[in-house]
Parts: structure tokens; sequence; C-alpha cells
């Protein structure tokens, strides 16, 4: 009989319960399923909008609201939001036009999942490679998008001087946050998967103790610091593998499965 510790499970998405090509391995599957079996709820927090992770949800028939968008929106399966941050409007002009003086285009998410830009640019398609839809939109500073953005994103690196810029701009104003290589988000202040997180599990009556979190950006530290059992997959930041309780094998060779069965559920499985 299996000893269970959990009533909860979340994961990040890239870089954690996906490979480096956006794919869910069986052993993963298989290991979530598993959890869902034996009483322990899954939820996905991830940086992406709900559209991009419904294959997982409808994979792992997932029943629970879900934390997108970097904990500003947290939305059900069948697409009713539950929450949702916006930026403030003044706010968000403000950073649509500084990230445009220093020749970038934004990328802005509305409360409703969808992701826009105004503009096509190259380094766009790194979000478009882990599975995201861009709708070019005539004008991102008309009235919808001011009252209804959730966040700017923009796709650079962390060695962009852009980045560094932004943080020293809006630095007790907004949440700026990595959620990886090339995903520079924008946020409210109060938005951040662990304040996510933290409102969900008082909704569901599940203590922190009773929470194991998995994930490997800086986005997903709020996410540790409310839950009771933190795993890093071994290709995190090294900011947040000091933090984890655990550091499990990397995301291409199914660490969240792996650590699942030896941390989760305390067995072995043939394919571990």
């Amino acid at each position: 009989m299996v000893l269970i510790l959990f009533k909860l499970l979340v994961t990040d998405v890239d870089g954690t319960l996906l490979d480096h090509n956006s794919k869910l391995s069986e052993l993963n599957i298989k290991a979530l399923k598993d959890c869902i079996k034996n009483g322990i709820d899954v939820i996905i927090a991830t940086g992406k909008s709900i559209n991009s992770i419904m294959f997982i949800i409808k994979k792992l028939d997932l029943k629970l609201p879900q934390i997108t968008l970097g904990g500003a929106v947290t939305v059900t399966p069948e697409k009713k939001i539950i929450n949702a941050i916006k930026i403030p409007p003044t706010l968000y002009l403000d950073v649509i036009e500084r990230v445009r003086e220093k020749g970038y285009e934004p990328l802005v998410a509305t409360i409703d999942g969808l992701v826009y830009c105004q503009q096509y640019t190259e380094p766009m398609k790194h979000v478009i490679a882990v599975g995201e839809n861009i709708i070019k939109a005539d004008n991102i500073k008309s009235e919808y998008f001011v009252n209804d953005t959730v966040s700017i994103s923009i796709p650079i690196n962390e060695k962009d001087p852009l980045d560094l810029f932004i943080r020293q701009t809006y630095q007790d104003k907004l949440q700026v946050v990595r959620s990886g290589e090339y995903f520079f988000d924008i946020l409210n202040l109060n938005s951040s998967k662990g304040n996510a997180l933290k409102n969900l599990a008082t909704e569901l009556g599940i203590k922190k103790e009773e929470i194991v979190s998995f994930g490997d950006s800086h986005n997903d530290i709020s996410l540790f610091k409310n839950s009771g059992f933190k795993i890093a997959v071994k290709n995190s930041y090294p900011e947040l593998l000091e933090i984890a309780d655990v550091i499990t094998d990397t995301n291409y060779n199914s660490g969240l499965g792996k650590a699942i069965y030896k941390y989760v559920l305390n067995k072995k499985v043939a394919i571990y």
C-alpha cells in the first residue's frame, strides 16, 4: 500500500514537464495519471496561455483550475476565468512606449489567454516554438488592450540590456520575472504563480505541507515558497536549485516522472 503524504501536485511546463521539443514523455504521463489515481490532484502552473496547454489538460483529463500567464490568470479547463490580475492602464501604456523607444516590439496577453503583437519580429519565433499562437493586432494601445492586458512579454535573453532597464525602471511597480531563456515577462505586482497557488489551495482546503511542486525557472521561486515539498529538475536555474528540497533528473530525461515515483508515490515502476 502506498502512503500518500500530498494532496496536490503543481508543475511548471516548459523546461520541467515537457522536454526540449515541447513533448510530454510517456513516463511523465504515467506518473501524473498515477498521482491522480492515488488521490493527488494535478495543477499546471505556467507562464503560457491556457490555449497552449490544452493538449496537456486533455491528455491528463485535469479537472481543477489551472494557473496560467505567470499566475495572472487562473482558469478552468473549460476556460472559465476564476481570477485575472490586470496590469494598471497607466503602467501598461508606459511600458509599451519605453519598450518601443528601445527598439523592441512587445507581446501582450489579455484576460482570455490570447497573445497579441502589433508587428511580428524574428525573436518571437521562440514563443511560437513552445506552442503559443500569436495574433496580429492593429493597435495594442487601443482601449481593449489598455484595460484587459495581464502580461507583457519581450523575447530577449538575460544578457540583453533591456532586461536590466525594465527591472530598474519598474522596481516596486510591476512584477518582472523570467520564465525561460527568451521569456521575459512583465506582470501586475500581485501576479505570481505562488500567489495564485496560495489562493487556490485555500479554496480547496489544502495545506502548504500537502503540496509538492516542480519547476526550473525564476518564476517558479514563488511557487516553491508556497509548497511543502519542492523538486527542481537538474536543468533549472541556479537560484531554484538552491531552494529545492530535491533535485531530480533533467526535463529531457523525464525527471518529473522519476521524482514522482521516488518521492511522491514512494514506489518503483518497471520503466523507472
